[in-house]
């Protein structure tokens, strides 16, 4: 099962704001956006060619602070390609549209447990 994270963070970024982008990020990719609460989203897209379904949940930690958590049944065996292609395209646009928004862990190239 692939499970890819990333902590980012983003200066001044509200809780509105966020939600905002949440909607953009979900009309982007072409996926429902369900919100769990006020702060935790959660979207659902399925992977062409074998129809991998990947589960993502985005959750705001408040002070500019993100959590993204990609999930899949994928195998992690040859590093999940098509999980982690998702995992990337998700931190590209949120970068886009949040350009002053600064990746601070990531899970595929800062090790499966953050360090503090």
């Amino acid at each position: 099962m692939a499970r890819y994270e990333a902590h980012l963070h983003c200066p001044g970024l509200e809780l509105a704001s966020f939600q905002q982008q949440l909607n953009r990020l979900a009309d982007t990719l072409g996926v429902e956006l369900t919100w769990l609460d006020q702060r935790n989203a959660s979207m659902a897209q399925l992977l062409p060619p074998q129809g991998i379904s990947v589960q993502l949940l985005l959750e705001f930690r408040g002070h500019g602070e993100i959590t993204c958590l990609l999930s899949s049944r994928e195998g992690m065996g040859k590093g999940a390609p098509q999980s982690r292609a998702c995992f990337e395209q998700v931190l590209a646009l949120l970068a886009e549209q949040l350009p002053a928004i600064e990746l601070r862990y990531r899970s595929d190239r800062d090790g499966p447990i953050r360090q503090r």
